[in-house]
């Protein structure tokens, strides 16, 4: 039972659009040095409800840069009426359930700014789990859970979502296998993360308690190389690298994710597949 590991999520020919920059996945970062502009997460407030707010990022060969413009302002970009970079995409939450039932009425408008930073403002707090979706013309839906949160008006800061180009699940395909490319589609995005939210390398994909093996069958499992989470999928690694991430594509409309490392097994969540969207989740192991 080999998992797969690690290929390049090229961005190629997105990144002029994306806005991405040649710098690490920093907060404070920008394009050369970060403006006080960029720094923290403006409207990050909750005042009925529970708010959510984090960083866009990139995948493949821009994995774990920010987008932002090239001359950020810190406006959001409805206040600017910019369409570059992160502002060509569109945002909104709602609870797990509701999104993978499709229900339009319960779902929440964000925002999102010119330095790639998104909110969405007071969702119920009776949501402990909860989808933020992206959507653009030129990414596939791009949603980032959020499970367990507090039962209480506030905020969940941190909550960062990386975007998948178009063209990124065929190439995944072909740096698996490119004589027979697999099917790649509802497949989850996760990093293992330790308690400072620190990616963990040498970590094993569990499904359903089991081990993944190779596509075709299913579920089968990739591990992404290089320093920045969804970078380079390397079809001989058994666990992931240094970014601490991973590519699974289930069976089951319902399953339970997990992870192994030597001396400790993460504890499991139960996540749902979506047939049109890849999903990310930053599992506590």
């Amino acid at each position: 039972m080999r998992a797969i590991a690690g290929a390049a999520l090229v961005l190629a020919g997105c990144s002029q659009l994306l806005g991405l920059e040649d710098t690490k996945f920093e907060q404070r970062d920008a394009m050369i040095d970060a403006p006080s502009t960029c720094d923290g997460a403006p409207r990050c407030m909750g005042t009925t409800g529970r708010s959510v707010c984090g960083q866009l990022y990139g995948t493949g060969a821009q994995a774990g840069q920010l987008l932002r413009v090239a001359a950020p302002t810190g406006e959001t970009c409805a206040s600017s009426s910019s369409t570059e970079g992160p502002c060509a995409y569109t945002v909104y939450a709602q609870s797990v359930a509701d999104y993978h039932a499709g229900t339009t009425a319960s779902r929440i408008a964000g925002e999102i700014d010119d330095c790639g930073r998104y909110f969405v403002s007071d969702l119920a707090t009776a949501d402990t789990n909860i989808a933020v979706v992206f959507t653009g013309t030129d990414i596939v839906e791009s949603v980032t859970l959020k499970l367990d949160r507090e039962n209480a008006v506030g905020v969940d800061t941190g909550v960062d979502a990386p975007l998948v180009a178009m063209t990124l699940p065929m190439q995944w395909a072909t740096q698996i296998d490119a004589a027979n490319p697999p099917t790649i589609s509802a497949g989850y995005l996760v990093t293992y993360v330790n308690a400072l939210s620190q990616p963990i390398p040498m970590q094993e994909l569990r499904v359903n308690g089991g081990m993944v093996g190779d596509p075709p069958t299913l579920p089968w499992g990739a591990y992404f190389s290089g320093d920045g989470a969804y970078n380079t999928l390397d079809p001989a690694a058994m666990s992931t690298g240094v970014s601490g991430s991973a590519l699974v594509v289930p069976s089951a409309t319902m399953f339970m994710l997990g992870g192994f490392r030597t001396g400790r097994n993460c504890t499991p969540v139960s996540v749902t597949p979506h047939p049109n969207a890849f999903i990310h989740l930053a599992l506590d192991c």
